[in-house]
């Protein structure tokens, strides 16, 4: 855990300080950091993202890419959780109404199957319909 506080300061606070890490303080950081930096620069992450890269090289490019970039805000970020998830899932009654209507569903239980398991386009649906209204 130390060597990821060391790793973190380096990146973001004290730059001067990169030049002293270790390689294998760089190898063992890499799969965090490169994994947290896919929220905000995904396509960069996804180039690094290979078994076969060379961890400290990886977190080198980074070290350097972040130059004269700002912290990211959602670093450290959480994913969201469960209830927070099921809170995004609830849908209000006209909005339910307005979906059974529109996707011709017979029984209640299809829409909700396809609130639990296709959330997204559900939303994307939605937005569609309620232009219409």
């Amino acid at each position: 855990m130390s060597e990821l506080v060391r790793v973190s300061d380096a990146l973001f606070k004290n730059r001067s300080k990169w030049s002293s890490l270790s390689d294998e303080d760089k190898e063992l950081a890499f799969f965090i950091f490169n994994r947290y930096f896919s929220k905000t620069y995904p396509e960069k992450s996804y180039l690094l993202n290979s078994k076969s890269v060379d961890k400290k090289s990886a977190m080198d490019a980074w070290f350097h890419f972040m130059k004269g970039e700002k912290y990211p805000y959602n670093f450290w970020k959480k994913s969201t959780t469960v209830k927070e998830k099921e809170k995004s899932k609830k849908l209000s009654n006209s909005d339910f109404s307005l979906l059974m209507k529109k996707l011709k569903l017979d029984k209640e239980e299809d829409l909700n199957y396809l609130i639990e398991n296709y959330m997204d386009l559900i939303v994307e649906e939605l937005k569609f319909f309620k232009k219409d209204v």
